[in-house]
């Protein structure tokens, strides 16, 4: 499994203003804990902010759209019989053999090949050339043209004749939306089901306006926050990481190092390293926040909290190697400023004053 990038990229090194918070700590192994967050920060207000009351609506658009989702995904492939004929969006088993001035031509030929019509996967002409056809009918002849800009150049813009023989089709049936289909939903009739669909998207819609509101909410926090110094060695720690990053697009000078500053927004190294340096800064400043106001109100997280954090990143591919090549620290550090990050967000959303 391919393990996704836990930083993207974006702006000014969006792994830093992304609202992804990557390690720090409260002990001594931890990058900050021989460190007190108010010798370097003025912290402001994060009590008592302003925040919009939530009003979640749920359309019957939402619900059916759910609710077509949910079918598709019970769709299963149906055997067509000996006879039927195939459409757009069948898939078809065949045996072909293409010929071009009557010979045969490398590529052009195969046996039991599954091919779902409509997918574009053959020259214009081929998959529609075959709708409409029946199942195991043989000696079907396609005669198309190769597009003048084919991958292989030999072929390009030559005339040939497909022999195409259908030897199984399938179609994909999308289930009734009746009370049996609710009841392989878990609900004893369609009622009960749109009930459960409308409560279900309520609280996702919910969930992410909440969200929203703690990341706009944490925006504030930060605005009303100055920086006195910034710690040098963890300063420094996160721009070597980050020039570290960019390196990997190429060395200097190269292609692949012109095509890294394009990327993020820049077109010298200057402006890159001053991006590097601010993004470095904005993240220091960020963790060493998060520290200060969960030292002040006592926030803390279980040793289950933790245990399931790494558990799920670990089953997701990333070890502590992982996890240190992408943020410049290792798991369990990234899992505390996380659970941490979230305990702060909750703290200042519930302190927060709720406006229409």
């Amino acid at each position: 499994m391919k393990m996704k990038k836990i930083f993207k990229t974006a702006g000014i090194l969006a792994m830093a203003i992304a609202g992804i918070m990557v390690l720090s700590g409260c002990d001594g192994d931890m990058p900050y804990g021989n460190l007190d967050p108010g010798d370097y920060l003025k912290v402001g207000d994060y009590k008592g902010l302003e925040t919009e009351k939530i009003k979640v609506e749920v359309t019957q658009q939402d619900i059916g759209d759910e609710i077509s989702s949910a079918l598709e995904a019970a769709t299963e492939d149906k055997d067509l019989e000996k006879g039927d004929k195939v459409a757009e969006g069948d898939t078809v088993n065949i045996n072909y053999v293409g010929k071009i001035d009557g010979k045969k031509f490398d590529g052009g030929s195969a046996e039991k090949q599954d091919l779902t019509l409509g997918s574009g996967s053959f020259i214009d002409g081929f998959e529609e050339g075959l709708e409409g056809k029946k199942v195991g009918q043989k000696g079907i002849k396609l005669e198309l043209t190769f597009p003048d800009d084919y991958s292989s150049e030999d072929l390009q813009g030559k005339d040939v004749v497909f022999t195409v023989k259908i030897n199984s089709a399938t179609r994909p049936e999308e289930p009734e939306y009746d009370d049996e289909f609710a009841q392989s939903q878990g609900y004893d009739t369609t009622d009960k089901y749109e009930k459960a669909v409308k409560k279900k998207i309520r609280a996702e819609k919910k969930s992410e306006a909440e969200s929203a509101a703690k990341e706009e909410l944490w925006s504030d926090v930060l605005e009303n926050t100055k920086v006195k110094e910034y710690p040098e060695d963890e300063l420094n720690h996160y721009i070597e990481v980050f020039n570290a990053q960019v390196d990997q697009y190429g060395e200097k000078g190269t292609d692949e190092r012109s095509e890294a500053l394009t990327m993020f927004g820049v077109s010298t190294e200057k402006e890159l390293k001053k991006m590097i340096k601010e993004s470095a800064q904005l993240l220091v400043k960020q963790e060493l926040l998060i520290e200060y106001i969960a030292d002040k109100e006592e926030l803390t997280y279980t040793d289950e909290e933790l245990d399931n954090m790494i558990s799920g990143l670990e089953t997701q591919g990333y070890d502590d190697e992982a996890v240190e090549e992408q943020t410049g620290r290792n798991l369990e550090q990234y899992v505390h400023i996380s659970l941490l990050y979230s305990k702060v967000q909750d703290f200042i959303y519930d302190n927060a004053e709720v406006v229409e």
